[in-house]
């Protein structure tokens, strides 16, 4: 027995030894029992080593909701600028739909569900360019990817501007999300979006999760590059409620400047079809690229540094939580992309002679 100890040992010690990467160091875990339980032991005392101290920074957009006057003051001034920005949206709106005498129902609706959508494309628009600043600037600022899912002393790994320009984009995020929780709830009996609703809660706690605890920079950067595909989203409800709905021949004129003839421009409907199908392509492109490569290699990147240990000072609830969202939604994306795909490979429609009639 003391004889096979000390055999097991002897193996241990050479595995860790000589073990040049952690790779290498899981590889060489083909050991006796005894011996691979003390590797694992070791290897969690190494991973404890080896991290760094998360540390507080205290910047002019922090959020803390440990202070309760502070944190809802913000979340107010930021919901509130996007309800300003969706009230000269709603003015707009009027101006291009104004009310009529007869109107029928489907322009109704048009105008009301106008403000919803445009101030979500804003909203994209504005989040996926920040995005996109804060992904470049935390990839090149960082000299250790641990930097890149937690803050540390100021003057190692991201700079003060990097570090305020995340939480203003948080802010931003977030006072979105409650400000279109809140009219979502407001016209419910209209909308009737459970779903949203249930979408929006589950990202402000994600938002306010990583945000007071100031952890997980870099997903929070690739999964607001999701956003760019909302304004095609929005582009394919507005030539849908201008076909469908509106029957305008603005649609007509649209599709003759891009290129189609035909009985494919002789009517609202018919233009509304081929301008709808070839903005869907090219949302799948975007979909594809956000949502599908840039997502996937992000979510595999955070899942090896969770296993490497380098994520060990994040939060257990941040953590385990952002890994079960991000994992639903991949689920999700690769579900939606399917059906798109789907709906790509039938082509161009045809034109209905009926709606040309």
């Amino acid at each position: 027995m003391d004889r096979s100890r000390s055999r097991s040992r002897l193996i241990f010690h050479r595995a860790i030894a000589d073990a040049p990467s952690d790779f290498e160091f899981f590889r060489r875990l083909s050991l006796p029992p005894l011996a691979r339980a003390r590797a694992l032991k070791m290897f969690a005392r190494k991973r404890r080593a080896t991290t760094f101290v998360r540390t507080r920074y205290d910047g002019p957009y922090a959020m803390n909701p440990r202070d309760p006057r502070d944190f809802f003051l913000k979340l107010f001034l930021h919901a509130l600028l996007w309800e300003c920005i969706r009230a000269l949206i709603v003015r707009a709106v009027r101006v291009v739909l104004p009310k009529r005498e007869n109107e029928d129902e489907a322009t109704r609706n048009v105008r009301a569900e106008a403000p919803k959508q445009y101030t979500g494309a804003v909203h994209a628009i504005v989040v996926t360019v920040l995005a996109g600043i804060i992904l470049r600037r935390v990839l090149t600022e960082t000299t250790e990817w641990t930097d890149a899912y937690y803050q540390r002393q100021l003057g190692v790994g991201l700079t003060k501007s990097t570090r305020d320009l995340i939480e203003r984009t948080n802010w931003l995020f977030l006072g979105y999300l409650v400000q279109d929780t809140a009219r979502v709830l407001m016209e419910f009996k209209r909308l009737r979006r459970v779903d949203m609703v249930a979408h929006h809660v589950v990202f402000m706690v994600a938002s306010v999760l990583s945000g007071a605890s100031q952890t997980m920079m870099l997903p929070f950067a690739w999964l607001l590059l999701g956003e760019a595909s909302t304004p095609l989203l929005t582009l394919r409800w507005t030539i849908q409620s201008a076909a469908y709905s509106l029957g305008s021949e603005k649609v007509v004129r649209v599709a003759k400047f891009f290129g189609f003839r035909g009985a494919h421009v002789d009517s609202p409907k018919n233009a509304g079809k081929q301008l709808e199908f070839y903005s869907g392509l090219v949302l799948v492109l975007t979909f594809f690229l956000v949502r599908v490569v840039a997502y996937t290699l992000g979510y595999t990147h955070m899942l090896m540094m969770r296993v490497k240990g380098a994520i060990d000072p994040v939060p257990a609830s941040v953590a385990v939580t952002l890994n079960v969202l991000v994992g639903a939604g991949a689920g999700l994306n690769a579900h939606w992309f399917s059906i798109m795909i789907r709906k790509a490979m039938r082509g161009a429609p045809n034109a209905d002679k009926k709606a040309i009639e």
